[in-house]
């Protein structure tokens, strides 16, 4: 096995940081089809070909962008996996509340590049998670997938109906019933 080195400079993480906070606020502005990698390295100061080796396609930097704005991780799992899953449910409910209008596009245009960043960067996560804190708490069942889904759908039904977010409270007495057995 041999290990490889990367020739030239190593990055800047405070470019790639900059270049990630202005590919936010050019989507917020614009976008995603109008935002144009060229404005977003000119505001950055960061030349196009110094971008595009970072990120090769607009596609890979929005994606990155939405999950550079992410909250951090999930917290490791405790010896309750049930309420891991409703901590993690809580969290895509506070998430969704948060970034509103970035997720009408799901709705919006469900098959548009922009709408596959924000399933990728936005709810792939949470969806992962919750189906991990799931099997935790259930096994390995055989409808498994749809279980976790379905929690996540349900928080996302009640945000998309009622505007506001389900409560940790409320996930675990009228969304986790319906997920465990």
């Amino acid at each position: 096995m041999s290990t490889e080195r990367r020739r030239g400079r190593p990055r800047d993480p405070d470019v790639d940081r900059a270049i990630l906070q202005e590919t936010l606020a050019r989507l917020d502005d614009g976008g995603y089809e109008r935002l144009r990698v060229a404005d977003v390295g000119r505001r950055a100061g960061v030349g196009l070909g110094s971008l595009y080796r970072r990120w090769p396609t607009k596609y890979a930097l929005v994606v990155d962008a939405l999950r550079a704005a992410a909250p951090a991780d999930q917290a490791e799992p405790t010896d309750d996996p049930v309420e891991d899953l409703v901590a993690v449910l809580a969290g895509l409910a506070k998430e969704l509340s948060r970034h509103g209008a970035l997720l009408s596009v799901l709705l919006a245009d469900p098959a548009s590049e922009v709408a596959s960043a924000v399933r990728e960067a936005k709810l792939r996560p949470f969806q992962e998670a919750a189906r991990e804190r799931l099997r935790r708490a259930i096994g390995p069942v055989a409808d498994l997938d749809t279980r976790a889904d379905l929690g996540t759908a349900l928080v996302l039904q009640h945000h998309l109906l009622h505007g506001t977010p389900l409560t940790a409270h409320d996930i675990r007495a009228q969304i986790i019933p319906l997920m465990t057995p």
